[in-house]
């Protein structure tokens, strides 16, 4: 094994550690707005700050690999997966942070997320996908970055369906927009950390195959 490949393993067990705090992140967060547990929800805010500095610090060896070594084809194109998937899982931990402290407002609305079946639907979509997203990259594997792409839709669907129940049942109450808005928000962040698993999951078929994925429609469409 070369100095190179060396290195780049160990940035690859960082990420994969990485990937498995963004996953409790979330965890914990949505655990702390159902229970209404505010202390709980500013934890996962304030532990956000460690997988910031993990982002910046795996970054920065990256871009010391690049400078020093020079990598081509699979190497290279490796660094720029972990680039690209370490911003993506950082963003999510932002997203669950946001969450976190969203615990706040959850209590001073006296907001019950369990009378919203479609809450759980997308809790439940969303952080299953979450962890599919980890243990595939992981694995570094296609087939399961397919189904984490595929799983896109029914979050979006849960996410949609759950603010029609919101603005529907908020909506008939006097002084219901706060509360609204605070659910609203939290399912539109479950609904984002849908989408940067995609982002993780395209970045992976690209890592295995070259092929970048990304707006393939719109290319294809060129073509024709």
């Amino acid at each position: 094994m070369s100095e190179l490949q060396g290195r780049l393993e160990k940035v690859v067990l960082r990420l994969d550690l990485m990937g498995m705090r963004v996953e409790q992140a979330l965890a914990d967060a949505l655990r702390a707005i159902k229970d209404g547990n505010v202390e709980a929800g500013q934890q996962v805010d304030l532990h956000d700050s460690v997988i910031d500095r993990e982002e910046v610090e795996i970054e920065q060896e990256c871009i010391r690999l690049l400078a020093l070594y020079q990598p081509a084809a699979i190497d290279l194109r490796t660094i720029c997966t972990i680039i690209k998937v370490n911003s993506d899982l950082e963003r999510i931990a932002d997203l669950a942070a946001s969450i976190g402290r969203r615990t706040k407002h959850v209590v001073e609305d006296s907001i019950d997320f369990d009378r919203y079946d479609s809450f759980d639907s997308l809790t439940e979509t969303t952080t299953d996908t979450l962890g599919r997203t980890v243990r595939t990259l992981r694995a570094n594997d296609t087939t399961g970055a397919q189904g984490v792409i595929d799983s896109d839709d029914l979050i979006d669907e849960a996410y949609r369906s759950f603010v029609r129940s919101v603005l529907d049942a908020e909506g008939k109450k006097t002084g219901g927009v706060e509360a609204a808005m605070t659910m609203i928000n939290v399912a539109k962040a479950l609904e984002r950390i849908g989408d940067l698993c995609t982002n993780i999951a395209e970045d992976i078929i690209f890592l295995r195959t070259g092929d970048i994925i990304r707006h393939a429609d719109a290319f294809d469409e060129q073509t024709m």
